[in-house]
Formats: C-alpha cells, structure tokens, sequence
C-alpha cells in the first residue's frame, strides 16, 4: 500500500501495531497523590495522572499508532484523510487510526467520523456515468494524494461554458452537503474561475461563492457547500472554465462527494455505486482502572469538524453507558453531564454554546464524593463551569470494560479530532 502527498512525499505504510491492534492496558505505575507541580512519577506522567495521549505530528502521513490502553474500530477500508490545506492520504485500510489537520499551521488531531455516505457513483470525473457538455474532454491527471486520482476537465468551446456532469440520486427537501478538491485552474481574467455546481439545490446555493475557486490557483483546495434539494433532477456539474464570458480553460477535480449531512466528512472514494464508510469506535479499554475507586476525573480536548447549529445528533464525548455520560446536545448546542452511582443520580449542563467548524473544546470532568463538575472552555471564546454537591456514589465499572471517547458502542455520531485524553485519581 503505498500513501503519497500533493506534495510529492511518497512513503510505504507499516500497518503493525496501528490503529485497532490495541490490546488490554497494563495497570498504571503511578503511585499517585494528588500530585502538584512539575513531579513526574515512575512512568513519566505527573503525578496523579493515570493515562495520557495528545495528539502530534505523525511519523506517517496521516497514521497515528495509538497505545494499548486506546482501541480504534474504523471498519471501513479504502478511507481518506486530510493532512494540510492542499494535500489528502488516501487508501487507508480498515483499523488504522488517521491524523488530521485542515492546514499546515493547524493543530494535528485524531480523525473520529460518523458514518456517512456518499451518494456520487464515481467520485472523480473521468468516465462513465459523468458526461460530457458542449463538448467538453476528460483526462486522468494526479490528485490532492499524489496518486493518478484525479479527472482533468477541459473546455475546448470557446463560445460555450462545457461541463462535465454526472446524475445522483436526491431527495426532495433534503438538506445535503457537496464536497470537492480543486486543482491546477486555468485562467487569468478577472472573474475566471472553476465552478462545482450542484442542479438540485436552491438557485442561491449553487450559485454562491462557496462553489467556485478563482483562477489561476494551481494548488489544490478543497470546497463545500450545504443546500437543500429541490425537484430538479439529481445532478452534479464541475465547470472548468466558467467566468462572464465563454472561455477556453482546464481545471482539475478529484473526491466529489454527495452527503446527507450539514458539513463535510472526510473524502469517501467511489469507482461504480454510491458507497458508505462505517462509524469509527474509539474507547478506553481499561475502565476498572480509569474509574478509580468509583470515581471519574478526565481531561479532554477535541475540536468539532462541525459548527453550532449543524450536527444532527447528540455527540457523546465521553461515554460509560446509558446512565453515565457526557454529551454535546444537537438541539441547543449544550454539553450535558449525567452520572448514576451507587446513591443515584445527577446531572449538570451548561448553556447552549455557540462555535464554528475546527474550534477546540476543552473539558474538565470530574465526579467524586465532592458532587459532579464540569467545565468547559472553547478556544478564544466561552469559559463556562457548572456544579452539582450531589454524592451519587461510586460509577459501576461497564460490563465491556470500556470507556467510549466521542462516540458511544455503536460509534461516533458526528465528526470531531481527538486532540488530548487524560485520565486522573480522585481523592
């Protein structure tokens, strides 16, 4: 399997000890006292501290190899993920954890994604069932991974605006999101530009400037664009060429996607039917060691690939079982703590909180004979803390052994970067 960049950074990928062949952790070796300051214990973790993993700088493109104590279930094969602002991985197989990062400035993160599909046959314009407009050509040509990945879509008409379009199925009413990455645009007028359009949406949407790359732009970029569909018939068009006058021009256009969801997920490869990738799982696989004596105390920071207002479900962060979670609430954008112990049960929330796409979160969460608490805080905005006195007792350790972290047993519900976990004694 060989993974490359638009970079062109080519590299072979190791898949042992990656993703989901993590085993049973081992009992930590901190002796634990509470720990203050700068003391480090036997492990190397501060004192206190039970499990810790944060998020880096892969030796891999894209490949995380996670400690034993984190498990990954990411069933599908074949996934994607984005590594900077013009370059993807592709061809990553099943139980391999990915890293994530929009830009190259931008913090790296592990890539957690509900399960999507993408309803565009064939993902890249490069044959049938994509069809050719006013004559326009196809060409194969390589993509944002480096890999001949792409179509190179030429308009040779200069009095007419060619397209290559391809049919889907739609659903009247809907809400859905396109996505594609944009290459190597040709032009140099002003108002020159490459356009995705999507024939089904709502004439303000397709036409918006969310839909179209400026020329020239030769690095690949990657576009999005949420509508509702109307009655016309499913179709998706890529312009080459488009502009306020008929042009000659090329551009190129790879991992189209068509997603029944608010914002986009990763890039899901098509060759001949639509196709779905699988909720990824991620959990703590040693819970009678996590929740210590009863007791929870966890840090955690995460960045939404979603804004307020676009998640479709409830988004459980950290997960125990029915009784015992903490979640991000679709209907109002509130995070919710609720914990059932041995004495009962409590629960906490904050106000419902505003954020936009790839803005981090980071919570403090605590349950201890002290009462539940929960603070949250968002990058450059909200600071938010909520108690309750309420002793609920000891947290029952979960039949599975598992502690779930953004998602629950069946998987994550929305799409988010797992940036840091930490797991703590409670005294």
């Amino acid at each position: 399997m060989i993974l490359a960049t638009s970079a062109a950074l080519t590299c072979t990928l190791d898949l042992q000890g990656t993703g989901g062949q993590s085993g049973a952790g081992a009992a930590p070796t901190s002796s634990g006292d509470g720990g203050a300051g700068d003391e480090e214990s036997a492990d190397g973790l501060p004192n206190g501290m039970l499990y810790r993993w944060a998020a880096s700088a892969p030796e891999q493109p894209g490949i995380y190899e996670l400690p034993l104590w984190l498990t990954l279930e990411s069933p599908s094969p074949d996934k994607t993920v984005q590594i900077g602002e013009s370059a993807i991985v592709s061809g990553i197989p099943a139980n391999v954890a990915r890293a994530r990062r929009v830009g190259e400035d931008s913090p790296w993160g592990l890539s957690l994604e509900s399960a999507r599909e993408n309803r565009i046959p064939l993902s890249t314009p490069s044959r049938r069932p994509w069809r050719l407009f006013h004559g326009a050509s196809l060409a194969e040509a390589r993509g944002p991974d480096g890999e001949r990945s792409a179509g190179r879509v030429s308009d040779e008409d200069a009095e007419h605006a060619s397209a290559a379009y391809v049919p889907v199925d739609h659903s009247d009413g809907a809400t859905s999101t396109i996505s594609g990455w944009v290459g190597d645009v040709d032009g140099e007028e002003e108002g020159d530009h490459a356009w995705i359009r999507a024939f089904s949406f709502d004439d303000a949407t397709q036409g918006g400037a969310p839909t179209r790359v400026p020329a020239p732009a030769r690095a690949w970029r990657r576009i999005d664009f949420t509508g509702v569909e109307t009655e016309r018939a499913g179709q998706i068009w890529v312009y080459p060429a488009a502009g306020e006058a008929a042009r000659l021009g090329a551009a190129s256009f790879a991992f189209m996607n068509l997603e029944s969801a608010r914002y986009p997920s990763s890039a899901i490869a098509t060759s001949d039917s639509a196709r779905r990738r699988e909720a990824d799982a991620l959990y703590a696989n040693n819970a009678e060691w996590l929740i210590w004596k009863g007791w929870l105390k966890v840090s955690l920071e995460f960045a939404p690939n979603y804004a307020s207002g676009e998640q479709l479900a409830d988004h459980d962060l950290l997960y125990i079982d029915s009784g015992s979670r903490v979640f991000l609430r679709a209907s109002d954008g509130a995070i919710v703590m609720t914990v059932t112990g041995s004495r009962g049960s409590a629960t906490v929330e904050t106000e419902g909180l505003s954020w936009e796409r790839e803005q981090a979160f980071q919570l403090e969460i605590t349950s201890s004979p002290a009462g539940l608490s929960l603070h949250v805080t968002t990058e450059g905005a909200e600071d938010v803390s909520v108690d309750d006195p309420t002793d609920v007792g000891a947290i029952a350790i979960p039949e599975s052994g598992h502690i779930h972290i953004l998602g629950d047993p069946d998987g994550s519900q929305e799409c988010a970067d797992l940036r840091r976990v930490e797991f703590y004694e409670v005294y």
